[in-house]
């Protein structure tokens, strides 16, 4: 068994997720959300900060269906595994909240952001955190965001 780099081991994860969501896109015209967890990328690799306000619960800084219905729409434009992969790897972090912060990001009478992102958000121009901006969620980032992966 070969030694892998840390970061050996983070592009190899979102390599592997995208060829697998390419494969059953191939075959099926969709995927699974499911892809986008452990064991094909280990919490470690997106973990991104915590709520000031507790970690009771683990939340998608931008919803795991958001980014499978982009990634099948890049396949469907043409776009590589690898290009796939790098975009997965941009988008997906995890944060931890509050169980009533959770519970107002998912309810909230106004804001309802479940599994979608704010009216009017789009990858190309929307901040990654919209969901916890519109929600007045403060968080603690341990890392900051890929710009690009190479």
């Amino acid at each position: 068994m070969r030694n892998f780099s840390e970061e050996e081991l983070i592009k190899r994860a979102f390599l592997r997720t995208a060829s697998v969501m390419f494969g059953i896109w191939e075959e099926k015209g969709s995927s699974d959300t499911r892809l986008l967890l452990p064991p094909l990328i280990p919490d470690s690799f997106v973990i991104a900060g915590e709520s000031i306000s507790g970690k009771d619960h683990k939340e998608h800084v931008i919803p795991r269906n958001v980014i499978c219905s982009q990634c099948h729409k890049m396949f469907e434009e043409g776009a590589s595994i690898e290009a796939v992969a790098n975009f997965i790897r941009k988008h997906l972090m995890i944060v931890y909240l509050s169980k009533e912060e959770q519970e107002n990001l998912d309810k909230g009478d106004r804001l309802n952001l479940r599994q979608r992102m704010p009216d009017g958000w789009s990858f190309d121009t929307g901040d990654l955190f919209a969901r916890l901006n519109e929600s007045k969620i403060k968080v603690h980032f341990y890392r900051k965001p890929i710009e690009s992966a190479t």
